[in-house]
């Protein structure tokens, strides 16, 4: 699988993400990191390129980890070194620095592609320091297959469950692309 992602970041099939069209889609989940997160080091679970990273800030998300598959994309990611550490990585296989804990998580758009997305909320919810949040954006098209809806589903009914409590969640519509985004805000609870 990895030969794929790094084959279409080489080709520039992800390019897009970082246009005009994805921008309400970062706007407003910087929006909802600049309202909930309290400041500390800020968790990327499928960064491609670090687009994120242009819309936060950096007062708030004093560190920025970024994980991707595909190095390629992360080879192409301007970040200052300085503030950002780039990991290659799958999301199942990640794991933190010792001892490292994340004022905010954001899945954008990856919890498509691991079997089980409620895991991995679940595991990565033990890295969160106090009062940390955590961001998920899912998209949703005419034309989405089932083995999407059913992924968006479990995303949904796993953060419906025990152990988060959500905060907010918005749905914003690309009219051009007919694409629309389900983008959650939630906190872990005991």
């Amino acid at each position: 699988m990895t030969n794929r992602w790094e084959t279409e970041y080489e080709a520039g099939r992800w390019a897009y993400l970082g246009g005009l069209q994805e921008t309400a889609r970062n706007g407003v989940v910087a929006a909802y990191l600049r309202h909930a997160m309290p400041a500390g080091t800020l968790l990327d679970v499928g960064c491609g390129e670090g687009v994120l990273a242009r819309h936060l800030d950096r007062q708030l998300a004093t560190r920025y980890v970024g994980v991707d598959i595909a190095q390629a994309a992360l080879d192409n990611a301007t970040l200052d070194p300085a503030w950002a550490r780039l990991v290659c990585s799958p999301l199942e296989d990640f794991a933190p620095a010792s001892g490292e804990r994340f004022a905010a998580i954001v899945f954008n758009e990856v919890l498509f592609f691991t079997d089980a997305p409620g895991a991995m909320l679940a595991r990565y919810r033990d890295w969160l320091a106090p009062d940390g949040v955590v961001v998920v954006s899912m998209y949703r098209t005419p034309r989405e297959t089932s083995g999407a809806r059913r992924s968006l589903e479990a995303v949904w009914a796993a953060l419906d469950g025990p152990g988060w409590t959500s905060l907010d969640e918005s749905r914003l519509t690309n009219v051009p692309k007919d694409l629309t985004w389900h983008v959650r805000l939630v906190r872990a609870s005991a």
